[in-house]
């Protein structure tokens, strides 16, 4: 793909509410404080000054602002895949990728909707290898064949074994933690560490921190993994309704979480990732696709760049269940908003039904939903070339628009956006094509990416496969006792 910059363009707030965001979780760290599980690690923040109040601890404005002025020495890293991929990390770019362990899928045979399994998690993700505006996998979908246990470790090695892209793991116990350790140790490079993706950990909400994630924290960071720190209620249900008290909520738990990291191990790339969603208030469920997604987001995107965070947010997100118009116009708005706001990592590919059902089909879609943002989030060249003058002067000498030098070289460095999957041409040429629709392009696509994967798929060496298996054998030994 076409490497994407960062470039601010829209603020939803301006500067001083955006300080008033960061005076309210201050406030909400001194005054009410994180439930901290780990009596020893309530120790060390006490420490470095925080108030320990039974199980809660108070964390002081000043610790948080050390964190902040350190995370920002650590905000500049390199991800590279076993294929010899490699993605840059900073505040400069806009990468993405994809959900992650959806329980549903619709069926690319039959269309029915049906539970997931693992030939699903390799099969989208030897799909994803071939998305040119996808640059990192997370495990599509859960694989609710293989047992809860083992079950996020198994995600991982299979994005290892199948993935040409680096990629995103997720960790939520320590057991898992430790063995992704050893997955991701088997990259190290000879002259320098090689990362070959990152881990999403996500505490609870409200403001809790149980042991079983601090200890996974604790190991993941200890090692030096790029953490993504994840904190995902839903509003009205476990944050304020209101949009601007979630966004503190989800911003203190952010900040609560960078000084834990802190505490591990200060060196560590720590990413921005606030996931406020909301719910209907009728039913309780989340839905995701509402407008006040990408707000959140895209509100995100200037917290994550008045710290100096690189920022992990949600984009892509539709509450439809299908290839429909709503799908369309919820996914785009939602990816546009922070893409504009200054984004640098953005999700969502590949889901539907506020992230409860996964698509072989809508991951084609959203490459190309995908494409059309990044081109509008663009801007285009405002100089003496792009005038057009001499063009223009041609033209009303009786030259050709159409012929000349300017409108070739512009043509070619893609002025005018060229669409992979979207029709572009008249009526009577989509009739003359069968008249089908996105979902009907975007299947025979998945069948002509998934053959080109099996042909240019690059397998493990026997040695990596060894390492692989013997790590998994020892985690199943340990995990499944």
């Amino acid at each position: 793909m076409t490497e994407a910059r960062a470039n601010p363009v829209l603020k939803l707030l301006d500067d001083q509410k955006i300080e008033q965001i960061h005076v309210a979780s201050l406030r909400i760290l001194q005054e009410l404080g994180i439930k901290v599980d780990d009596a020893d690690l309530r120790q060390q923040l006490s420490d470095l000054g925080c108030d320990v109040v039974g199980d809660r601890v108070k964390i002081n404005p000043d610790l948080v602002g050390d964190v902040i002025a350190n995370a920002k020495k650590h905000n500049r890293f390199t991800l590279t895949s076993r294929t010899g991929k490699k993605v840059e990390m900073n505040l400069e770019t806009v990468v993405s990728h994809s959900s992650n362990a959806i329980p549903d899928i619709i069926d690319f045979e039959t269309g029915e909707c049906r539970r997931t399994n693992q030939d699903d998690v390799i099969a989208t993700t030897r799909l994803m290898n071939q998305l040119d505006e996808l640059d990192m996998p997370c495990a599509l979908v859960y694989p609710n064949d293989l047992p809860a246990e083992t079950n996020q470790l198994k995600q991982a090695e299979l994005l290892i074994r199948y993935s040409t892209k680096p990629i995103y793991a997720t960790a939520s116990d320590p057991n898992t933690a430790k063995y992704l350790v050893e997955l991701f140790n088997l990259f190290d490079g000879t002259d320098g560490r090689e990362l070959i993706g990152l881990v999403g950990i996500s505490p609870e909400s409200p403001l809790y921190f149980p042991k079983a994630i601090t200890d996974a924290m604790k190991i993941i960071i200890s090692a030096g993994i790029p953490v993504s720190m994840l904190s995902a209620p839903l509003g009205g249900l476990s944050a304020p309704l209101s949009i601007a008290g979630g966004l503190a909520q989800v911003n203190a738990e952010l900040l609560a979480f960078a000084v834990v990291s802190y505490v591990f191990n200060p060196e560590t790339p720590l990413l921005y990732g606030p996931r406020l969603f909301f719910a209907n208030m009728k039913t309780g469920c989340s839905i995701l696709g509402l407008p006040e997604t990408g707000i959140a987001s895209a509100v995100g995107a200037q917290m994550a760049l008045y710290y100096g965070f690189v920022s992990d947010l949600y984009g892509m997100c539709s509450t439809s269940c299908t290839y429909d118009t709503q799908s369309g116009y919820e996914k785009a708005i939602n990816c546009l908003l922070p893409f504009l706001s200054g984004a640098n990592y953005i999700s969502g590919f590949g889901g539907l039904a506020s992230l409860m059902v996964a698509s072989y089909e809508q991951l084609v879609i959203d490459n190309e939903i995908y494409a059309n943002v990044r081109k509008a989030a663009k801007g285009f060249a405002v100089n003496e070339d792009a005038f057009g003058f001499d063009v223009l002067a041609s033209a009303l000498k009786g030259g050709m628009f159409l012929a000349h030098p300017h409108t070739v070289k512009y043509l070619r460095n893609g002025e005018v956006f060229v669409p992979d999957l979207g029709f572009d041409s008249v009526w009577s040429d989509w009739v003359k094509k069968g008249k089908k629709d996105i979902q009907a392009v975007a299947r025979e696509r998945v069948n002509e990416l998934l053959k080109k994967d099996e042909q240019e798929s690059e397998p493990l060496s026997s040695e990596l496969d060894k390492e692989i298996t013997k790590i998994m054998e020892n985690a199943a030994a340990e995990m499944l006792k």
